[in-house]
């Protein structure tokens, strides 16, 4: 490579990843510590997540009627537990008309409210650093431009790393005593080119997060149409009524919808139920196997919420170039969890060693 050209390459790597710096050392430990976020959380919170069995459990609308009778003013968005442990509680999720969630912890055998945890929790505040810098749309934009730099900067470095004809070896090894600057510079180097395909991974799945460059096709809007003949649809007195207000019609309860979805993909349980507070006509649900409860092996169902009638299901597939357009397949690889165990447990490490190139990078740029 020519002395110019290499010096171009130098460039850029090196300042692309000291004027970032901070956020990439943000996002790497945030999104180290979300790959266990739920195991985590159990942990810390586990009264709230555990309950005594006994019976079986109460319709998700009594569960959401329990959540919401405290204050009015707060109205469910979704329920969803971590996986299908006979132990494990019910989240319903509320909020308010500006935005504000909360989340409620239900037993499912009794509806009692077990614990409540504002949107400001230490986990929340994690999630929100690492999605969107607590910035909203601005920040998901902040981290989709910079994932394009990451790539761009991982391709310079494994360019300024290359090694000539022969020197393969000497390149993928440390040289213990070569003095503290060669042992920076190689450790910077090595980690960078192990770890390579994974760091690359994590930040080309970041634009199809932040910027849903694929969205689900729903079909028309199904408020447009009646509920269907004989539909078992909890209708409402006075002036809700759809035909008194040329509106649509009422929304079918929450545990028809997860029945519906329950019916549609057989042996499953329910993981999550999302009821939009706009004008959305579904159910998002998400279903997984019995004893499952990786992204990966999620199927989503879309629920007719004024009929009850499916109208997508979305099951795994098999993984093609164009899956990683979409938001829920770019998730999955961005965890690690469509290869379980082991791919979070790489990624977990992948995610750390941004911060470490970052400071043996700045430490090679200071004492150069």
């Amino acid at each position: 490579m020519q002395a110019r050209t290499q010096q171009a390459w130098l460039f850029f790597h090196r300042w692309a990843g000291i004027i970032p710096g901070l956020l990439i050392v943000l996002v790497g430990i945030t999104g180290s510590i979300l790959i266990f976020e739920d195991e985590l959380d159990v942990a810390f919170n586990v009264e709230m997540y555990t309950v005594s069995p006994s019976g079986n459990h109460l319709p998700l609308d009594q569960l959401v009627s329990a959540a919401e009778r405290e204050d009015s003013a707060w109205k469910a968005l979704r329920v969803s537990r971590l996986d299908d442990a006979s132990e494990r509680t019910f989240i319903v999720t509320l909020r308010l008309a500006n935005g504000e969630e909360k989340q409620i912890f239900i037993d499912p055998y009794t509806a009692s409210i077990i614990g409540t945890r504002s949107s400001l929790s230490s986990m929340a505040l994690i999630r929100r650093l690492h999605g969107d810098l607590t910035l909203g749309a601005v920040g998901e934009n902040t981290l989709g431009i910079l994932a394009i730099v990451l790539m761009a900067m991982f391709v310079a470095g494994l360019v300024l790393w290359w090694p000539r004809k022969g020197r393969v070896k000497t390149a993928l090894s440390v040289k213990w005593n070569g003095g503290s600057r060669r042992l920076l510079r190689d450790l910077h180097n090595t980690s960078g080119v192990y770890l390579f395909v994974f760091l690359f991974i994590s930040a080309l799945t970041v634009p199809p997060i932040v910027w849903k460059l694929t969205t689900p096709e729903i079909g028309p809007p199904a408020g447009s149409s009646a509920p269907a003949s004989g539909s078992n649809v909890t209708r409402t007195t006075g002036p809700s009524n759809g035909e008194q207000t040329g509106g649509p019609p009422p929304t079918i309860p929450w545990h028809q919808a997860a029945d519906a979805a329950l019916t549609a993909v057989p042996d499953t349980w329910l993981g999550f139920i999302l009821r939009p507070l706009g004008p959305q006509p579904f159910y998002l649900i998400r279903v997984f196997p019995v004893g499952e409860n990786a992204v990966s092996k999620q199927t989503t169902v879309f629920v007719n919420r004024y009929n009850g009638s499916i109208i997508r299901v979305s099951a795994p597939t098999a993984p093609t170039w164009t899956s990683l357009l979409s938001a829920d397949f770019a998730a999955s690889l961005h965890s690690g969890a469509i290869a379980g165990l082991p791919g979070r447990l790489i990624m977990f490490v992948a995610g750390l060693f941004f911060p470490a190139l970052f400071v043996t990078g700045f430490i090679l740029w200071w004492r150069r």
